[in-house]
């Protein structure tokens, strides 16, 4: 790799190739070597071997001529070139890194915008304002106070050149769950299985139940026999018998198996146990499906 501070020479001589090997035996490294022409080589070294290469050479039939410095190594004589210019570049970058640290805008986004006025105050009160350098301590102490603000959940502030971020978001209060007092049963069956978290069971597993009627109520009695409410929490799966009837023109397999599969579809629930019979009537297959589901329901879980 090319150094950044380096100078480009010509070397002349009847066999320039070999001027090489003499600055590989002295221990200068050389860059992009290019061939002029037979007898004149272009290379590039260290602004700091340029002496030695001199040295390397003297009262030798080569001749070395300085062609101009490159990169960096024509900086210095730049600024000695034009003086003001360097003055006024290194005073403008020292102005904009002084500038970078100080804070001339505060913007406020997110859902708690409109509390800005509230927000610039805090951000005041732990150093963090206009025209005031910019400290990392500052700034986490402005989140925590921000975080005081009411209704506030997430609080930051960011700097991004002269402007602070601040950025301010708000939950509403969530409504109170509407709990339903009761678990009422949602078909006439049997009760199968019957878990009850909180509230009053009124049935039992193997009860008969009717549609609606209430299985477990939202209250419970204290030690002393007092009965206070409270709301139902309830698993139950009931096992009801449905029977349908389709009637088909003729007395097959495929009947039966449609007039299962149109049972099934029409229960709505999970078949547990099915049978089927057919009986003629006036020149049509009458099938009878009768199927036990079990159906389940629940409150507040």
């Amino acid at each position: 790799m090319t150094p950044l501070f380096c100078s480009v020479l010509e070397i002349g001589g009847v066999s320039p190739l070999r001027a090489l090997d003499r600055l590989a035996k002295g221990g200068v490294p050389v860059y992009d070597v290019q061939k002029v022409s037979p007898t004149c080589l272009k290379i590039r070294i260290k602004s700091k071997d340029r002496k030695k290469i001199f040295a390397i050479f003297r009262g030798s039939c080569y001749t070395v001529k300085k062609e101009r410095a490159a990169r960096l190594s024509r900086l210095p004589a730049a600024v000695r070139r034009r003086p003001g210019f360097a003055a006024g570049l290194v005073l403008f970058l020292l102005l904009a890194a002084a500038c970078n640290r100080f804070v001339l805008r505060i913007d406020v986004q997110g859902s708690g915008a409109y509390l800005r006025d509230r927000a610039v105050q805090l951000l005041a009160d732990a150093g963090v304002r206009v025209f005031a350098p910019y400290g990392e301590e500052n700034a986490e102490a402005a989140r925590s106070a921000l975080l005081t603000l009411p209704g506030v959940v997430f609080a930051s502030v960011e700097k991004n050149g002269c402007c602070v971020t601040v950025t301010l978001e708000q939950i509403e209060d969530a409504p109170a769950p509407a709990y339903e007092r009761s678990l009422y049963s949602p078909a006439a069956g049997v009760v199968e299985t019957l878990t009850v978290l909180r509230g009053t069971a009124l049935v039992a597993e193997g009860d008969a139940v009717a549609a609606g009627q209430e299985l477990v109520g939202g209250w419970f009695e204290t030690e002393g026999g007092e009965r206070r409410e409270t709301f139902a929490s309830a698993r139950c799966s009931l096992l009801c018998t449905r029977v349908y009837e389709y009637a088909f023109a003729e007395r097959s397999e495929e009947s039966e198996r449609r007039a299962l599969a149109a049972a099934r579809l029409s229960a709505g629930g999970e078949a547990v146990a099915q049978k089927i019979s057919a009986r003629g009537s006036g020149g049509e297959t009458i099938y009878t499906v009768e199927l036990t589901v079990r159906v389940r329901c629940s409150v507040n879980l």
